[in-house]
């Protein structure tokens, strides 16, 4: 449960982080929490709630009191966690050059179709640049931690092998697929809510899908039909074309009737809740199961990775557990309370525990969506 928390905390505070416009000043503002002396400060906690109200302003127009008191504490102890990455590259001598800096935020500002380009958009998210320069630092300052921390995981092939050869029959299977176009008469309710159901409309729309079909019968090319008569929008400019489609992806009737034709074939009208259509199957590809050499460099780099998560989550865990945590606020965060243990004894709880959470894909990389990323994404 506890590590789920960090999961969760570490990516609100991280994500956060990209765009707070001001670095944080403490002071006379309260202090929140503290951990081995240093204070998280209110006015730090409010710069990150404020950042994330305004970023997502529908998700959170309506949450309660007690949502926000929880958003509150997950940013407290996100904040927590990052001040004692801090403190431990202090300890340990892990430094960040201005040289290092530099590059990324040149790579940065290449992305953009000019240096002007990239002062505007940062001055439209309120974004300071200096604040920019220093979340790099610690982004960059968190990889090098997280490197060290993880340089013991080594993956053997006879580890890779057993992997494949366990989940063989589950994991790597490639479903049977058809590359299939339709034709879409589609139902006057389906395009407009308001519209109710009638009998009237749907005669029509089948009218109109029977009209296609007997251009088809008559040697019509299927692609000009769906280009002309087609309803679905979105791929009648493309003659139709879904591409590629796998079971479970489409409603039961437009699917039975896709596997059911061989290359070539067209379909008789197909009744699905969305209207009436037409089909023709291009290609088909079958099931299969995919070779261990096809898999095993990316398998490789997969069971890697998931190796340094555990790791990098029990590093995380120790800081925590070594560290003294003082919460000041009436509602405590959990990062100095593991569930069921109080004072003395929480490694060992937590240890005991450890194992079984740790083996779940979901408690994977406490993940850091880097501040490349999130001006990239608002950029494109």
């Amino acid at each position: 449960m506890r590590k789920r928390l960090l999961k969760q905390v570490m990516v609100v505070c991280l994500i956060a982080a990209l765009a707070i416009s001001t670095i944080f000043i403490s002071g006379c503002s309260a202090a929140v929490a503290k951990v081995n002396g240093v204070a998280v400060k209110q006015d730090e906690v409010d710069a990150y709630i404020s950042f994330i109200l305004v970023q997502d302003p529908e998700g959170t127009a309506n949450l309660s009191e007690e949502e926000m008191a929880d958003l509150e504490v997950n940013i407290i102890d996100s904040l927590l966690v990052v001040k004692l990455l801090e403190q431990y590259a202090e300890e340990n001598g892990v430094t960040v050059a201005q040289g290092e800096i530099d590059e990324q935020m040149d790579a940065i500002i290449a992305s953009y179709p000019s240096e002007s380009d990239f002062e505007a958009d940062l001055k439209a998210k309120d974004i300071d640049r200096g604040f920019l320069e220093y979340e790099l630092k610690s982004q960059i300052l968190r990889t090098k931690i997280y490197t060290d921390a993880t340089a013991s995981i080594i993956t053997t092939d006879e580890q890779v092998k057993e992997y494949y050869d366990e989940n063989r029959e589950t994991l790597f299977v490639i479903p049977s697929r058809v590359r299939v176009s339709h034709v879409l008469s589609i139902f006057p309710w389906v395009e407009d809510a308001s519209l109710e159901e009638n009998d009237q409309a749907k005669e029509s729309t089948k009218e109109k899908i029977e009209f296609v079909e007997e251009q088809l019968e008559n040697g019509a090319e299927f692609g000009d039909m769906a280009r002309e008569y087609s309803d679905d929008t979105a791929t009648s400019g493309d003659g139709g074309d879904l591409g590629f489609i796998t079971e479970g992806q489409m409603v039961e009737e437009f699917e039975k009737a896709a596997f059911s034709l061989e290359v070539g074939e067209v379909s008789g009208i197909i009744e699905t809740q969305f209207g009436y259509h037409i089909l023709k199957v291009f290609d088909r590809e079958e099931g299969r199961i995919q070779e261990y050499d096809e898999v095993k460099d990316d398998l490789s780099v997969y069971l890697s990775e998931l190796k340094k998560a555990e790791k990098w989550e029990e590093f995380i865990l120790e800081l925590i557990d070594n560290a003294e945590i003082e919460y000041l606020l009436e509602v405590e965060g959990t990062l100095n309370s593991p569930v069921g243990s109080t004072g003395e004894g929480t490694q060992d709880e937590t240890d005991s525990s450890g194992e079984e959470e740790s083996s779940s894909e979901e408690d994977g990389l406490l993940d850091d969506e880097s501040i490349e990323d999130f001006l990239e994404d608002e950029n494109e």
